[in-house]
């Protein structure tokens, strides 16, 4: 039996050139296999790094907002662009509606996505 694969592979090796039918099937199905374990994991990736990076970044103010209270006689800035001004954010990340309150403040996220700004 052992003779007959190495005939083959001989009168293979000898002169013929290109894969069999039977070869490309194969490497299609393994490429389909490994596809179908693949994409399904990488899919929703993005859209979930886009989520942690916004809560992220709404901790970030909500903390800067804090450190302005405490800092400022327990009064919150009239606006975010005034932690910015002050050095407590190097930028606000996202377009955020911030609104101050008697009893603290509101902020909550205007748009989902980050706004295309190219200074």
């Amino acid at each position: 039996m052992i003779m007959k694969i190495a005939r083959a592979l001989h009168k293979r090796t000898k002169g013929d050139k290109g894969f069999t039918l039977i070869e490309l099937i194969v490497v299609i199905a393994v490429l389909g296999v490994l596809a179908t374990l693949i994409i399904p994991r990488v899919v929703g990736v993005q859209s979930e790094a886009e989520t942690a990076a916004m809560e992220a970044n709404e901790k970030i103010i909500r903390n800067a907002l804090e450190r302005y209270y405490l800092d400022n006689d327990e009064a919150y800035p009239e606006e975010l662009d005034d932690l910015v001004e002050e050095g407590y954010l190097d930028e606000i990340p996202y377009d955020y509606v911030y609104e101050p309150e008697d009893d603290g403040y509101s902020l909550t996220l205007k748009n989902t996505k980050p706004d295309d700004k190219t200074e």
